[in-house]
């Protein structure tokens, strides 16, 4: 480089650090004290917050997103309401823009929007024979699922569908808890039950009087025969809880009375005290027979209850019909009937109106075969037993002449 600042191609190369180097070294010639550097490029400072363009003159993405919708004057909430008002079937699910504080009919005063449906997925939770599946029949009002004296009578997740006006609930039986499964039996059937536990909505924990007492009869366990595992699902969990107190029949036997009940049991209260203080969260703990059907107080309750959201629903009539109100039943006192219908929550109906269960007639068949066999047979009768339907004839099941457009005549006998 010379003092003029001509420089030749060899010195363009060169960067500063390289003349720099240079001169530390003693290698530049004595004109090197005149040394001319060109002066740097400029570069522009932009200011904080100031987008880059990319081009001469060209705007950004973000400026261009902003000007496109900076003469949008409907906000969001309006956008919306518009679409709420033009999407409108039986069914929908609320969007956003529902009215707060509607009532679970959708019939308030000022609000034209459709009733709103609701459906959950329920689960029947309980140790063997605590009475799942016969309280499975009552609320169904249906002899769907199988019951003996036997405890693990049932085996299988069986579905069972309570269809109401404006709400759906598929009720899922499942087997009974064994905190420490055994054999391979066992622990299918646990499987089956963590699966259902997984995939609900709404959990109904079956009990009854004398479950986890201790010996002597008078106090209860920590886990109330439930197993720490699963009440500590039910509580990490953060979903509605029913607990349904069943065999009251007979904590009134004990109590000196003759099954036929009025208001709750003492060993029933102290039952529904227990599951208070286990399950603070839980939304009711109802005393119930299922064995009575779907007559019986408690189970009528507890079908209102999660039927709350029909318009014809009477879940203060179906309170009072428990009689004495016991403390800790309810969760914050007795509760409304917009309080029972939250605890299902909005969605369209997923099964038909006269959808029942999703088990084949084979399926049903063999329990009942196998039901019969436990309930005639004794020890002779390994329980592992399995019925396995080898041919199912269809042909007689209708009357000669009344094939109901499906064809085949005769009827099958009930023998």
């Amino acid at each position: 480089v010379t003092s003029g600042g001509e420089s030749s191609r060899e010195d363009e190369m060169r960067t500063p650090l390289h003349l720099a180097l240079l001169a530390s070294s003693s290698l530049l010639p004595p004109a090197a004290d005149s040394l001319v550097l060109p002066p740097p490029r400029a570069r522009a400072v932009l200011p904080v917050g100031a987008g880059r363009r990319r081009g001469r003159g060209r705007p950004s993405g973000s400026e261009l997103r902003a000007k496109k919708y900076a003469d949008k004057s409907r906000s969001v909430d309006e956008l919306l309401a518009d679409l709420d008002g033009r999407l409108d079937y039986d069914g929908r699910m609320p969007s956003k823009a529902s009215p707060p504080g509607a009532s679970p009919d959708g019939g308030g005063d000022g609000d034209a929007r459709p009733a709103v449906h609701r459906f959950a997925l329920l689960t029947i939770l309980g140790r063997p024979n605590m009475g799942k599946s016969t309280l499975l029949n009552a609320l169904l009002d249906e002899r769907l699922a199988i019951a003996t004296r036997r405890p693990q009578t049932t085996r299988h997740a069986i579905l069972g569908v309570v269809t109401g006006e404006r709400c759906q609930v598929a009720v899922t039986d499942t087997p009974g808890i064994i905190p420490d499964p055994s054999y391979g039996l066992q622990r299918g059937m646990m499987d089956a039950v963590r699966g259902a536990v997984n995939s609900a909505d709404v959990y109904l924990v079956v009990t009854d009087v004398y479950s986890g007492r201790r010996k002597d009869g008078k106090e209860f366990d920590g886990t109330l025969g439930l197993g720490e595992d699963m009440l500590d699902r039910l509580r990490r969990y953060g979903r509605p809880v029913l607990v349904a107190v069943n065999k009251a029949d007979l904590a009134d036997e004990a109590d000196g009375g003759d099954g036929d009940y009025d208001n709750t049991p003492p060993m029933a209260v102290e039952a529904v005290m227990a599951w208070r203080e286990a399950l603070p969260d839980a939304f009711a703990i109802v005393p119930c027979q299922a064995s009575a059907g779907p007559t019986d107080p408690g189970v009528s309750a507890l079908r209102t209850i999660l039927l709350a959201n029909d318009p014809d629903s009477d879940v203060g009539g179906a309170i009072r019909g428990l009689g004495r109100p016991v403390p800790g039943m309810f969760r914050g006192g007795t509760p409304s009937r917009e309080d029972c219908a939250g605890i299902v929550p909005p969605g369209p109906p997923l099964y038909g109106p006269d959808f029942l269960t999703d088990r084949t007639d084979r399926f049903c068949a063999s329990e009942l075969v196998r039901e019969a066999l436990f309930e005639r047979t004794g020890k002779e009768l390994p329980y592992c037993s399995e019925v396995r339907v080898v041919s199912f004839d269809e042909s007689r099941r209708y009357p000669d002449g009344q094939d109901g457009g499906n064809g085949g005549g005769g009827a099958i006998k009930d023998d």
